[in-house]
């Protein structure tokens, strides 16, 4: 009977190790640690909808790898939106733009609006930013941001369809 037993604990063992073998992971496009030149990104609301644009600047070896898998590249970020800021990238899509060296994600994301208000706890909590804490520069339709998020040069530009007023994390039309 021990034998028995032993023999089903390898086969068992062997098809677990086989199968973890067979599903493993490609790596992500861009690794850990490995950031972009510069980041700007861009939100523009539009009724409850926010249209979010992420223009990334490479490095020309970086730039070169990322050319060479960019569909790898393209799922790689949208994931990476959806992982960081725990929302849907609707109609997201990735382009490239091979003489500045630029990739560039765009997509909607619904469900930040309440009522007149929109909520960007979302977007401002995963980088530690606050639009009173950091000095975001209110305009009459805008907020924007410069500084650096994880060693990175990055704008930060909120355009609305009214005046705006806001909070740490809320902007309401005027």
């Amino acid at each position: 009977m021990l034998g028995k037993v032993t023999i089903v604990v390898v086969i068992c063992a062997t098809i677990i190790g086989v199968s973890a073998w067979c599903t493993r992971h490609e790596p992500s496009p861009f690794w850990q640690g490995e950031n972009p030149v510069e980041r700007i990104i861009e939100m523009e609301a539009k009724e409850a909808i926010l249209h979010y644009q992420e223009n990334l600047f490479w490095s020309e070896n970086q730039f070169s790898e990322i050319m060479e898998n960019q569909d790898g590249f393209r799922s790689a970020q949208i994931d990476q939106f959806e992982s960081i800021y725990g929302k849907q990238a609707i109609n997201a899509r990735v382009k490239f733009d091979e003489t500045k060296k630029l990739t560039i994600l765009m997509c909607d994301i619904h469900g930040a609006r309440m009522d007149s208000t929109f909520d960007f706890h979302w977007f401002l909590n995963p980088f530690g930013l606050d639009f009173i804490d950091n000095h975001f520069q209110k305009f009459e339709n805008k907020l924007s941001w410069e500084g650096t998020i994880d060693g990175v040069a990055t704008t930060v530009v909120l355009r609305f369809p009214f005046t705006v007023n806001h909070c740490h994390a809320h902007v309401w039309p005027v």
